[in-house]
């Protein structure tokens, strides 16, 4: 799909308003993505398979297990890691402020058709903050290099 500048820039605005709700609930964007993750299988996960998944180091997973851990929003059960419900409610509770977050922002916006579009798929429920991190964390499914600006 093609996105254009305007397009790239407001994706890269919202996430911004994002990773701000993230800080604010005291968490880094990396421990926050991991602890989604972990939200989203009661039964956890494997150190090793988290790294895979993220494309980072095993040792970089284990820091951020560790220091969500001690925050107590998940168990460190040896080479596993499951969310507290705790840390179930925390991404809700972060979810849940983002989206609001994005909207405000979004509705604050010069109203561009690209705008418009955002905010009628946020208000009918198709634009969410999963949509958000699915959009950054696997990109443009297309292997286009005309749409990429690094290119």
């Amino acid at each position: 799909m093609y996105r254009d500048e305007e397009d790239l820039q407001l994706l890269a605005e919202v996430a911004g308003v994002l990773d701000q709700v993230v800080m604010d609930a005291g968490l880094s964007s990396g421990s926050y993505l991991l602890l989604r993750s972990l939200a989203a299988d009661p039964d956890g996960r494997a150190i090793t398979e988290l790294a895979q998944e993220f494309g980072a180091d095993p040792d970089e997973v284990a820091a951020a297990a560790k220091s969500l851990s001690t925050a107590g929003l998940v168990d460190v059960e040896g080479a596993g890691v499951v969310a507290t419900a705790v840390g179930r409610q925390a991404v809700e509770e972060i979810d849940a402020r983002g989206n609001e977050a994005i909207r405000e922002y979004v509705l604050e916006r010069p109203h561009s058709a690209t705008i418009y579009g955002l905010v009628a798929s946020m208000q009918a429920g198709r634009f969410t903050v999963e949509d958000l991190i699915a959009f950054l964390l696997e990109g443009d499914d297309e292997d286009d290099d005309e749409d990429d600006p690094t290119a």
